[in-house]
């Protein structure tokens, strides 16, 4: 096998790693009874911080009304909450709740994992052996190019 061929076996192999881990966190979604335009919401609020419904609305492109109704909903399982500018009292900006902060750093990791740890249970002695090996090498080669 030559480079080429063997860059693209890994690539290949990322790939399906990351799609397992994808569906592992993705599970949390559909277990929480959470709809899709909710975890749009969350995910927007996460990575852009706290936002008027209106600013959410536009970045996730849904109506007022809509984004409105969502929040409501997300308040009410207490993943967000909404708060008083303090600069404006006029206006008020949705944030996410310590339970989402706390899922995010500390529960997310280990569940993104979990498909590929429980794979790697069901290998013999040996066969982690050279998993663990293979990672070890990998991470030696990345820390090389640091």
């Amino acid at each position: 096998m030559n480079q080429e061929q063997a860059s693209q076996e890994l690539v290949e192999n990322l790939f399906i790693f990351f799609k397992a881990m994808r569906k592992s966190v993705e599970c949390d979604t559909t277990e929480g009874e959470m709809t899709m335009p909710q975890a749009i919401v969350i995910r927007t609020l996460v990575k852009y911080g706290g936002s008027s419904v209106t600013e959410l609305s536009q970045k996730v492109g849904l109506s007022h009304s809509t984004v409105s109704g969502i929040v409501d909903r997300l308040e009410k399982k207490e993943l967000v909450k909404r708060v008083q500018d303090p600069d404006d009292r006029r206006f008020t900006k949705v944030t996410v709740t310590e339970k989402v902060s706390d899922y995010l750093q500390n529960k997310m990791p280990h569940r993104m994992f979990m498909g590929v740890v429980e794979a790697f249970k069901k290998g013999t002695t040996q066969e982690q052996k050279k998993v663990l090996d293979g990672f070890t090498i990998l991470r030696e080669l990345m820390d090389r190019g640091e």
